[in-house]
């Protein structure tokens, strides 16, 4: 029976970051299993925005690995596509506050950001903010300048490329059993089965990965939630009130009450108290994201989203979209110039999170510590990968 020295389940860029980082440490015999065949690439990485994320909205007391991985690997992600030309751009991202109320909300994400060590971060007069970006409404906002826009699909190719690790895609991984040396993984694809045996397994395989957890240790309660993004797009040479020079565009931080879906205009305190008492949902809001051509370049496409709806298929792209006045009443307050005729519906993606947990979980289990489950690697996942991937070798391998 075939013999490797690690498994990875879960080829999107989780998966290829680790085989890579396997590969730069001399650890051979890595394979990585794959659901789907190499030809088609609809997965939770490539469905992506593509925002490469500074690592400001995430409290070290609260999210301490999206803290300091998201900061880390924002700066690891840029040198990776620098070095091997992955299109990418450092555009830079503005917080827009349309009164002070909204302005606490800044200064709160400037404190974060400080803590996490996100470097050059800067709070802004609506003037500047307008010189950056003349169509865009704002009071005060944040300037943070290492947010930036990445095209997913090439990086996962790319990683794919750099690896040493054996591929075996269009593979489902159907039984992981305990062995003498390891772990015996079963695999099919189509009518054949593969058998082989692991020493390390290491789970990443997303949506699925609570499955996964299950197949070896029938005991997990892990639960993934399959939350679907969905965003639009404009072009912005249609109209001059259109233009934008390539930025990321935010709105401050708010809430909407559970009860009534209602979007909250709350000084940041009430926020506070009434999140702890779970009476609202936090959001950082529908927001505008450049996107890049053919060549690499900013292109004249913006998108606008996500607008997010739990689903229960994880592959369930289309069914009941949110319509274009989603987007854009959801952007309208600060990029005054956007029409509903301007709205077209782009593209859906799902991402994977925990029930139960706002931060990711990268770990052991308790059965044995060299089945590492990584589970609700949801975002700055992508932003992080190359952190993650460092994370998990050296510390969980």
């Amino acid at each position: 029976m075939p013999y490797v020295a690690v498994a990875i389940v879960g080829g999107g860029v989780i998966g290829r970051a680790i085989a890579l980082e396997c590969t730069r440490r001399g650890i051979s015999d890595v394979v990585v299993v794959e659901r789907l065949p190499s030809d088609r690439v609809d997965n939770q990485s490539t469905r992506n925005s593509g925002v490469i994320h500074a690592g400001i909205y995430y409290k070290r007391q609260q999210r301490p690995l999206k803290a300091r991985l998201c900061v880390s690997g924002n700066e690891s992600l840029y040198q990776f596509c620098e070095r091997y030309e992955v299109p990418h751009a450092r555009c830079g991202k503005l917080l827009v506050a349309l009164d002070d109320c909204e302005a606490e909300y800044l200064q709160d994400i400037w404190n974060t950001a400080t803590e996490n060590g996100v470097p050059d971060v800067r709070m802004i007069d609506g003037d500047e903010a307008r010189s950056m970006e003349p169509n865009v409404t704002a009071h005060r906002a944040l300037h943070v300048p290492t947010s930036g826009i990445v095209d997913a699909a090439y990086l996962l190719q790319r990683l794919r490329q750099l690896s040493s690790a054996h591929n075996l895609d269009g593979c489902t991984v159907e039984r992981i059993d305990k062995h003498r040396d390891g772990f015996e993984l079963t695999c099919t694809r189509g009518t054949q089965q593969e058998t082989f045996v692991a020493h390390r397994v290491i789970n990443a395989a997303g949506l699925y990965a609570d499955d996964i957890a299950r197949l070896f240790n029938p005991e997990s309660t892990w639960k993934i939630l399959s939350v679907r993004g969905e965003s639009a797009r404009f072009n912005k040479t249609l109209r001059t009130e259109l233009n934008m020079r390539g930025m990321n565009i935010y709105p401050a931080p708010h809430g909407f009450d559970k009860k009534t879906g209602k979007r909250l205009h709350i000084r940041l305190a009430e926020f506070r108290d009434r999140l702890a008492r779970e009476e609202i949902i936090d959001s950082v809001g529908v927001h505008l994201t450049p996107t890049l051509d053919a060549d690499g370049r900013v292109s004249s496409t913006v998108t606008i989203g996500p607008a997010l709806t739990m689903v229960s298929d994880r592959e369930d792209y289309g069914d009941k979209l949110h319509s274009a006045s989603r987007y854009h009443d959801g952007v309208s307050r600060f990029f005054p110039g956007l029409q509903l005729e301007d709205v077209e519906l782009h593209q859906a993606g799902i991402m994977a999170r925990l029930s139960d947990r706002i931060d990711w979980w990268m770990a052991a289990d308790p059965n044995d510590d060299r089945f590492i489950n990584l589970l609700g690697l949801d975002s700055p996942a992508l932003t992080a990968c190359l952190a993650i991937a460092e994370h998990v070798v050296t510390t969980l391998v």
